[in-house]
């Protein structure tokens, strides 16, 4: 009896890890990043002691190659450390302090991406601004998209400068976004 019991508690130990894992892995597909990173980092977040990557591949399900892969990006990106075990494979740890890698891909990524929208909205302002036209319907469909474009260049600054608040202090005031949304009387 006592065995079924014991049996029926791994199982669900078992269970509740590949719940994790797969929901993590999920998780990471959404913020368009490879399932396999989050499966991997949540593996190694899960278990108490450093792992090699083939006891990632047992745990994870996924392919040698994939793993490899997974740990060579994840290295990339801070989100896992190599640990240097005299005598032992190469294992590997997850970095735990999880707010410094959100903070660290708002930084390297959605920051970047929203710096080079501004960038190209300044680019197509510009753009509009230097038109001139003696057709008065030209000259109001230019007016009307550098408006547009300009209200867009308003809110992409406004999202910069709060997700650069937010990686940088953990906190954002999302009022400066808001009023850029509101509709313009």
């Amino acid at each position: 009896m006592h065995a079924e019991v014991q049996s029926s508690a791994e199982d669900a130990t078992r269970r509740a890890q590949v719940l994790v894992v797969e929901s993590v892995g999920d998780l990471m597909e959404f913020w368009n990043f490879k399932p396999s990173l989050g499966k991997v980092w949540a593996v190694l977040y899960l278990s108490p002691e450093p792992l090699s990557a083939e006891d990632i591949e047992e745990r994870s399900g996924l392919s040698t190659g994939n793993v490899s892969m997974s740990l060579t990006e994840l290295l990339g990106w801070g989100a896992v450390r190599r640990l240097p075990l005299p005598g032992r494979k190469r294992v590997f740890v997850a970095e735990t302090d999880i707010w410094s890698l959100v903070a660290r891909v708002i930084s390297e990524r959605e920051l970047r991406l929203v710096q080079r929208t501004i960038q190209n909205l300044e680019e197509a302002r510009a753009l509009l601004d230097r038109q001139r036209s003696s057709d008065p319907a030209a000259m109001m469909e230019n007016r009307f998209l550098a408006t547009r474009v300009g209200n867009l260049l308003d809110l992409s600054r406004a999202g910069h400068r709060t997700l650069e608040r937010l990686s940088k202090t953990g906190t954002a005031n999302f009022r400066a976004l808001r009023e850029v949304l509101l509709p313009r009387r």
